[in-house]
């Protein structure tokens, strides 16, 4: 794969009409605890250095905000558009099993090493409501930029960072339904794709209420999944996952 993963992927669906009867506007921000589990390894493509971020680097449970704002319209052939932002930022403290090489280091055997990990997602979904009544469907593309920094500091081999960035387009779909008369709702949505050996989803089943005064309430769960295979000259296989909470306001 190239340096930055560009992946092309053709910028226009079937127009399908937006089904929006009125212009309409939701914003909203909450809380993810999430799990991260999985390996990883930089600037070697041999397995034996893969780095457990368990069991070598000590992660564990960690938590996140997030935002988001949606644009839907009843303009027909122009796609609907939703925005998110979250930022994975955690440091743990570990002892390494086995002797790795880490990009241009080697960290020896029974190791203590620290380290940490900032993950800065943006996606810019844009969509087409293919039905929009008791049930709901979406189609579309969802460009997810991903810009992240990870080090490990060895007690006594030293220092290592290895900065990944890129945009990975991705196809995107999301089914709801609504309880009429309640301000009750379930929804499912998530993108994906599959690049040669690198694969990239990321999925969320939520339950919400939005209230007459068009504030509401969010409850689901996100999985996001990066298998990268020589992605910006790193290798990972690495998952998030975890239950989420949030509010949002529609107007």
């Amino acid at each position: 794969m190239n340096k930055k993963l560009m992946v092309s992927l053709p910028l226009l669906l079937s127009p399908f009409p937006g089904l929006a009867d009125v212009l309409g506007v939701e914003v909203g921000a909450g809380g993810w605890a999430y799990d991260i589990s999985g390996t990883a390894r930089y600037k070697t493509k041999d397995s034996a250095n893969d780095i457990d971020v368990n069991q070598d680097l000590g992660y564990d449970d960690d938590s996140l905000g997030y935002i988001y704002a949606v644009l839907e319209h009843p303009v027909p052939l122009l796609p609907n558009i939703r925005i998110s932002y979250a930022n994975v930022d955690s440091n743990a403290s570990g002892t390494l099993r086995n002797t790795v090489i880490y990009g241009d280091i080697i960290f020896n055997a029974n190791e203590n090493v620290r380290s940490s990990v900032e993950l800065k997602q943006t996606d810019v979904t844009l969509y087409y409501e293919v039905l929009d009544n008791v049930v709901s469907l979406d189609l579309g593309l969802n460009a997810k930029y991903i810009d992240s920094k990870a080090e490990i500091r060895g007690e006594t081999s030293g220092s290592e960072s290895a900065d990944v960035s890129g945009w990975v387009p991705m196809l995107y779909a999301a089914v709801g339904g609504d309880l009429p008369f309640t301000g009750l709702a379930v929804n499912a949505e998530g993108s994906l794709i599959q690049y040669q050996d690198s694969k990239f989803y990321d999925y969320s089943i939520s339950a919400r209420y939005t209230s007459p005064w068009r504030l509401g309430v969010d409850v689901g769960y996100r999985a996001i999944k990066l298998d990268l295979d020589d992605f910006d000259d790193s290798f990972a296989d690495v998952e998030f996952d975890g239950p989420y909470a949030g509010l949002h306001l529609s107007f």
